[in-house]
């Protein structure tokens, strides 16, 4: 487990210091579910500290990057996670100039979706859940969750060629598994 002035030591450190201390504390092989209650230890103090906000959610996202980065989490999930992350913070007026942009996040959903848009597995009057590959249903699945949390900040977008982008996928989103 993770010590309380632990936390405070991570946030105190540089980008090599972090480093260190992720080798020195995660678990051998990587393990899923103590990135998640760190994860979870950082948003008790993002509540706890309200003056340390802007720097707990710069650490809850780089920390997310190192999950993914070290193969605790997949990228899909990094990807999902930040994206509902990065809104919540938004929403709880974070100044946007300490988060990722929302083309950044939204690019990093919608190369984490696993199947392209023409080969994705969409319902029709022809289709039917039982005619889909166990694997479809899957990729359809994660696409669906994946859009999801790339539209909460399709409101920032910038880039009109990630704006085209997501709304292709958005269009067919009603009919994802």
């Amino acid at each position: 487990m993770v010590a309380s002035g632990e936390l405070d030591q991570l946030l105190r450190s540089d980008e090599d210091g972090r480093l260190r201390w992720l080798d020195h504390r995660q678990p051998g092989p990587p393990d899923a579910n103590w990135w998640l209650h760190l994860l979870l230890l950082i948003d008790e103090r993002w509540e706890e500290r309200p003056a340390g906000r802007p720097a707990w959610a710069q650490l809850k996202i780089w920390l997310l990057g190192q999950a993914g980065w070290r193969g605790a989490l997949e990228q899909g999930e990094v990807a999902e996670r930040t994206a509902y992350y990065v809104a919540q913070m938004r929403d709880a007026a974070m100044a946007a100039s300490s988060l990722p942009s929302a083309d950044t996040v939204v690019r990093a959903c919608l190369d984490a979706i696993p199947v392209s848009l023409d080969r994705v597995a969409v319902l029709t009057d022809r289709v039917d859940l039982h005619s889909l590959e166990r694997q479809e249903l899957l990729d359809s699945r994660r696409a669906k969750n994946l859009l999801n949390a790339a539209e909460l900040l399709q409101a920032d977008l910038e880039d009109p060629d990630l704006v085209d982008r997501l709304r292709a996928w958005l269009a067919i989103k009603p009919r994802l598994v």
